[in-house]
């Protein structure tokens, strides 16, 4: 194995755990701070907004600068920002330093790949992208529930410390082990969103935006409904996340295996149904006896990982059956609208738990997953071309 992947892995993975402790210290965040808990959901709602709309500005404006020195220094960049999170005092501070963080996490995660296929040679770049990706998978799935779990014990602080020393140390590897010779893209922005023009591709874009608008309003606020809905104690969220982590890492792979044997569009129909129902289901099994609770909690946590995780291969291959010679840059597209999404659902959720309480925001979040579906049927069901 190529040791040059393993750290750009490691980056991937260090930025996963990041997005999935931030779910989780967001109570925390609030008490230290002084707000509420969707005045904390802000955090999640400034990274969103600049992952989304900045990272195609700085992929952009760095075209000409060799990917090296743009994972390397974007790594670096989360890394510094990870530290500040974990040292700076005041709220207005933090949301700096997580809009920052995320224009860093954004910037690496938009080159890492493509650094991985520059790296490898053609029958093994499949392979190389694989090792980059499982690294965030991994993240989600092991690095997040020890991270909650570390939260808890020694404080959210250390726990960023402990990330942004992480990065630090994958940044400064990978200055010293990368090529300096590999070539950035120097495409316009209006090269990178021409794709938007193609038929049917704004339905498919806005089909990510509305799906993870419905799955962050619940994701973003996972440690209330654990806590305040299902009446479980706060040292549960480590396997709340693990039980999610899992389901992530299993959806690809079902998903993938559901795109080929049955198409994009129903694949990615019967996911968001079924999100529709794990979520409306959240309030009922609240309701059950204590001794129901936990277990249900953490099937319907596991089940939501699975559709949220496994709605990413059917979007791609519908991405790449309407641009089949752009697909680049309709996954690049797919990346802002998913972040818009999330940025959407953080504010809007927010309110909605502020004002209307933790049911609400389970009702409201299946509302907007049936949303969804109607955009995702709005998609041209076109069959694949053939090699």
């Amino acid at each position: 194995m190529d040791m040059r992947l393993v750290w750009l892995a490691l980056g991937a993975f260090a930025g996963s755990v990041e997005s999935s402790l931030i779910v989780a210290v967001l109570p925390a965040i609030s008490s230290e701070t002084g707000v509420t808990i969707g005045q904390a959901g802000w955090l999640v709602t400034l990274y969103a907004l600049f992952y989304g709309l900045g990272t195609p500005l700085i992929s952009t404006a760095l075209g000409r600068v060799d990917r090296r020195t743009v994972v390397a220094t974007a790594e670096f960049v989360f890394g510094c920002a990870s530290l500040a999170l974990g040292l700076l005092p005041e709220f207005i501070m933090l949301a700096i330093a997580r809009s920052v963080l995320s224009m860093g996490a954004g910037t690496f995660t938009s080159t890492a790949q493509s650094t991985a296929v520059a790296l490898s040679d053609a029958s093994r770049r499949g392979r190389a992208v694989a090792i980059v990706v499982m690294g965030g998978s991994l993240g989600v799935a092991i690095g997040s529930p020890i991270a909650v779990w570390a939260s808890q014990s020694f404080g959210w602080r250390p726990a960023y410390l402990a990330i942004g020393g992480l990065a630090i140390v994958a940044a400064l590897t990978m200055w010293r082990m990368l090529p300096g010779d590999i070539a950035g893209d120097r495409r316009t922005l209006r090269e990178r969103i021409s794709v938007i023009h193609v038929p049917g591709m704004k339905w498919a874009l806005a089909t990510s935006g509305v799906m993870y608008a419905a799955s962050s309003m619940l994701l973003t606020y996972t440690a209330p409904v654990t806590t305040e809905l299902m009446g479980l104690a706060s040292s549960w969220l480590p396997m709340v996340f693990l039980a999610f982590g899992v389901g992530a890492v299993a959806g690809t792979g079902i998903g993938g295996w559901l795109t080929d044997r049955y198409g994009g569009r129903q694949t990615v129909v019967v996911m968001i149904g079924l999100l529709v129902v794990q979520f409306a289901a959240l309030p009922l099994i609240a309701m059950l006896p204590e001794v129901l609770v936990l277990p249900l909690y953490l099937l319907d946590t596991f089940a939501f990982g699975i559709c949220c995780w496994g709605l990413a291969p059917p979007q791609i291959s519908r991405l790449a059956v309407l641009a089949p010679a752009s697909v680049q840059l309709a996954a690049a597209l797919n990346l802002t609208s998913m972040n818009l999404g999330v940025a959407a659902a953080a504010l809007g959720g927010g309110w909605v738990l502020q004002h209307h309480g933790v049911v609400a925001l389970c009702l409201v979040a299946a509302l907007v997953a049936v949303a969804a579906v109607a955009v995702a049927w709005m998609v041209p069901d076109r069959k694949p071309r053939p090699a």
